[in-house]
């Protein structure tokens, strides 16, 4: 009996894996259960590093910009298609293998180390130095909203 995708999918911390020879990446053992697991996987609009989320994730994600008030019907249908188009599935095996295509390491510059980035219900893979300079670029702005909410 398969175990219900949870709607509260959560994806916590970093990690450090190389890709093998095969494009495989192994998912951190937290954030992964004991089958086989269905994943999209989603360069983001830069093409900086690649989203992996559950199809339900996926599925939440497009009945948000239906349902926005601030996208326009036309500006939807051109993003959604657009989505879609840009959008693979992907499989991980019952020990958290997850093949990446091959188009996709190209374009992000996906080879050797990668680092995993946990982000609510979905994780994201970087070049690993990519992610350092992001990391440094992006921490005054985490330790002002931390102060500002009192973290």
């Amino acid at each position: 009996m398969q175990t219900p995708v949870s709607a509260q999918t959560f994806y916590a911390g970093e990690f450090q894996h190389a890709i093998d020879e095969k494009n495989r990446i192994t998912i951190p053992a937290r954030w992964r259960r004991d089958e086989a697991e269905e994943f999209i996987l989603l360069p983001d609009s830069q093409n900086q590093f690649l989203l992996v989320m559950s199809p339900e994730e996926f599925a939440r994600m497009s009945a948000s910009v239906e349902q926005s008030a601030s996208v326009t019907a036309r500006d939807g249908r051109i993003f959604l298609r657009q989505l879609h188009s840009r959008a693979q599935h992907g499989i991980a095996d019952k020990q958290g293998r997850l093949v990446l295509p091959e188009e996709l390491c190209r374009k992000i510059g996906l080879k050797g180390e990668v680092a995993l980035v946990g982000g609510r219900g979905r994780f994201e893979i970087w070049n690993v130095a990519r992610w350092k300079r992001a990391h440094e670029e992006e921490t005054a702005t985490y330790q002002h909203v931390a102060n500002v909410i009192g973290l």
